[in-house]
């Protein structure tokens, strides 16, 4: 009766209702799953590399800032030569010009000359017609997208470790009911064995009884190999190494999730979506670039100036001189190419327009998608939990039947069968609602370390 003692317990967990799955660690200091999402939010690389990128474009804005200030350079040049206009120049500047140096011969056969030459030139935009603005405007724009942009990562890797984590238990789960179901075939090989000896079963019921302790032995080969590649998949959804040691310290249990109504949560993810918002930022990029696009077409003032030394030797002093001045820069044809930048960055606009568009129409369906998926989840709990222990009643009965004589090797193997399946089915019912759960929580942009898709 040991093996129905074992059943008799598996109906009672099923019957009497599940406690919630409570994300710590149990008295095994085991892994949680509030503790693998932490551990994915520190080492994934995906996250570091969103991080990476959002860190760069941020350097973009004070790049794009400094368009505002002067810029100022330093020169330090030496030159050698014979040519006249060379050595007529540079003997002026450098301040060393003479009367023998008016002789046709000097002027028409100098003798080569060095010049060495210090340099300091400065320029500054007085007004560039806004360009430099709107490059700013665009570099915090994309500097939002990429947090927008690393804030979904977070959120995707949050939902896989929930999944890898979920797939985890069930694989354990699994494993624990395919070793249930050994033990109850290797039992009903016993009793059909005892039966044989006493002449109460034909040979054909022992063998069946065989056949099903080693379907059930192939079984539980199959769910260990499952489990394995389970934890291996958890290990690379928190960023580690595939082949760490992975022991859970939590068990695959029932949970109980507000979900709202749909009109709710889809309204709510259009307010809440990071990419949803790195859209709006890409439109507002699209447009501010069509405005960029027609500054172009309006005059830029700058003013600049010069100081610089000149010698014949790098160690000797020699004359110095400074020049400044402004300038205006207004481009009266170049042959279509700013009105060409500018029809382009209006039809990018409304591109970035149509594409958000599309994304609020896809985020609507995945929510539906999503709180259609929990609602079924849900409803086929409470039905696979009910047919879980209608099916544990029924092989109690059917056991009690065979080993009365009442009832076939071929009634109790399928008695044995709708059990396990029963099982499984509990089994994927409430995992799928876990599941559709987190989903829901991507697909509304609200999945965080914690979320009660993760806590509970």
């Amino acid at each position: 009766m040991k093996q129905l003692n074992v059943w008799t317990l598996a109906i009672f967990i099923a019957a009497s209702g599940i406690t919630p799955l409570k994300a710590q660690s149990d008295a095994s200091g085991g892994l949680t799953l509030a503790g693998a999402v932490e551990m994915a939010l520190k080492r994934h690389p995906a996250i570091e590399a969103a991080d990476a990128y959002s860190e760069a474009v941020k350097d973009g804005i004070a790049a794009a800032q400094a368009g505002r200030y002067p810029r100022v350079d330093f020169v330090e040049s030496a030159t050698r030569g014979n040519n006249p206009v060379y050595v007529f120049g540079s003997l002026l500047t450098q301040g060393q010009f003479a009367a023998p140096n008016f002789a046709l011969s000097s002027l028409n056969y100098p003798p080569a000359l060095d010049n060495f030459r210090t340099q300091f030139t400065a320029a500054m935009p007085v007004w560039d017609a806004g360009q430099t603005s709107r490059r700013v405007q665009d570099a915090r724009l994309e500097a939002r997208g990429a947090v927008k942009g690393g804030e979904r990562t977070r959120q995707e890797i949050i939902f896989s470790v929930i999944q890898a984590y979920l797939n985890g238990l069930m694989a354990r789960e699994s494993v624990r009911v395919a070793e249930a179901s050994v033990e109850a075939a290797a039992a009903d090989l016993t009793r059909a064995q005892a039966r044989s000896e006493q002449g109460l079963a034909v040979p054909s019921d022992l063998l069946s009884a065989q056949v099903q302790l080693a379907q059930a032995r192939e079984d539980l080969l199959r769910e260990k190999n499952a489990l394995a590649l389970a934890d291996a998949a958890l290990n690379v959804a928190m960023g580690v190494a595939d082949n760490s040691p992975v022991a859970l310290g939590s068990q695959l249990q029932e949970a109980t999730f507000e979900a709202g109504t749909l009109e709710e949560r889809q309204q709510r993810a259009l307010v809440a979506r990071p990419d949803y918002h790195q859209a709006q930022a890409g439109e507002e990029r699209a447009a501010n670039e069509r405005r960029r696009a027609r500054s172009e077409f309006l005059p830029t003032f700058n003013i600049f100036g010069t100081w610089e030394q000149n010698n014949q030797t790098f160690l000797t002093r020699g004359n110095d001189n400074w020049i400044a001045g402004a300038s205006l820069n207004f481009n009266l044809f170049d042959g279509g190419a700013r009105r060409a930048r500018l029809k382009a960055s209006e039809a990018r606009q409304r591109q970035a327009e149509a594409m958000r568009n599309q994304l609020a129409l896809s985020i609507r369906l995945q929510v539906r998608r999503a709180y259609l998926n929990l609602t079924t989840a849900r409803d086929r709990v409470d039905v696979s939990r009910g047919a879980a222990g209608q099916a544990g009643e029924s092989l109690r009965i059917t056991q009690n039947r065979y080993e009365a004589g009442l009832a076939t090797i071929t009634d109790l193997l399928r008695a044995e069968t709708q059990h396990t399946a029963a099982q499984r089915n509990f089994l994927n019912a409430f995992f799928d609602y876990r599941l559709s759960f987190a989903a829901l929580e991507l697909a509304t942009g609200e999945l965080a370390a914690d979320s009660a898709a993760v806590r509970q």
